[in-house]
């Protein structure tokens, strides 16, 4: 269990010795236009991954709370609109280090993967013609925003999906951004792309598609499980994607893994105006959430208890 100061030193040494280094040396430092931020790289992407640990919502939050409990460490944190500016700027370096945690924590060659996906709503669906972000084609290859449905609240949404898939402890591998219209089972492919042979993933009954379960495992030595759905009968083709009983419980997993995205980092309340700003905030997330993991795993505790990491002192 880390104290708040100790948590912050802690991510900063963990970025500025280890992470960031090595992406300078596989990609050259990230050059920017213009004058030079009075932030370090390393120290903006502390302040972030520690702010979104926290809770904070917006950049404006972020800037004003982690200004008020840490500006004595980070002298350079003075221009509320630059730093949004040079975290944004950072986004690619932060998709390589979620990459690269993934990769430290052997996420990829985990034999038990879970995949789900999860509502990322911008706005109501009867303001989706009045709405003032979202207007512009994005810089990014991605999907546009589109109506979909929250099957947990009942209603339709206009935004995105998030893809999650995770391993037996809860490391998040891989979270695409994905169209928010149409059946989860679209989004198959898209969740299992970087999958390694001989892996099972585990998915609930809306990835259920025999023949594509059949292709995966013949082509790609990948075998999806899923359960049956009510009205269906075992069959011996069925039997072998049928998710067996031992696996429910980490099954249960991403719906963990789900609930602190949601309750902890606010995934589902991004106040963004385009898709840029729309993927560093998710992949920013999905970091701080890789990096609790990995510094539960190094502390032997159990990965998923991000609530017991920090010990803040009671007031």
């Amino acid at each position: 269990m880390y104290s708040l100061a100790l948590f912050v030193i802690t991510i900063y040494c963990l970025i500025e010795d280890e992470l960031y280094p090595d992406y300078c040396q596989e990609h050259g430092t990230p050059r920017r236009a213009g004058f030079a931020p009075t932030l370090s790289d390393s120290e903006c992407l502390t302040l972030e991954i520690v702010g979104h640990f926290l809770g904070y919502t917006t950049q404006k939050q972020l800037f004003e709370q982690m200004g008020e409990r840490f500006g004595y460490w980070f002298p350079g944190l003075r221009d509320r609109t630059a730093f949004p500016r040079q975290s944004a700027n950072l986004w690619q370096v932060k998709t390589w280090m979620q990459q690269q945690v993934v990769h430290r924590l052997g996420g990829h060659q985990a034999p038990l993967q879970v995949i789900d996906t999860m509502p990322l709503p911008i706005c109501k669906l009867a303001r989706r013609f009045q709405r003032r972000i979202f207007r512009t084609e994005s810089v990014l290859d991605g999907p546009r925003p589109t109506k979909g449905y929250c099957a947990a609240k009942k209603e339709d949404y206009f935004g995105f999906k998030g893809g999650l898939r995770i391993t037996e402890y809860g490391l998040i591998v891989h979270a695409p951004l994905l169209q928010a219209y149409g059946h989860d089972s679209t989004c198959r492919d898209a969740l299992l792309t970087g999958v390694e042979p001989d892996v099972q993933v585990v998915g609930d009954s809306a990835f259920l598609d025999l023949e594509r379960q059949q292709e995966l495992n013949q082509v790609y030595q990948i075998q999806l499980l899923t359960p049956l759905k009510r009205n269906m009968q075992p069959t011996p083709e069925r039997q072998p994607f049928t998710l067996p009983g031992w696996t429910r419980p980490i099954r249960r997993l991403i719906e963990t893994v789900y609930a602190q995205l949601v309750e902890r980092f606010h995934v589902q309340a991004l106040k963004v105006r385009d898709a840029w700003h729309l993927h560093n905030l998710w992949v920013t997330k999905i970091l701080t959430h890789s990096i609790c993991v990995w510094l539960n795993i190094r502390e032997k505790r159990n990965p998923l208890d991000l609530e017991g990491l920090v010990q803040f002192e009671k007031t």
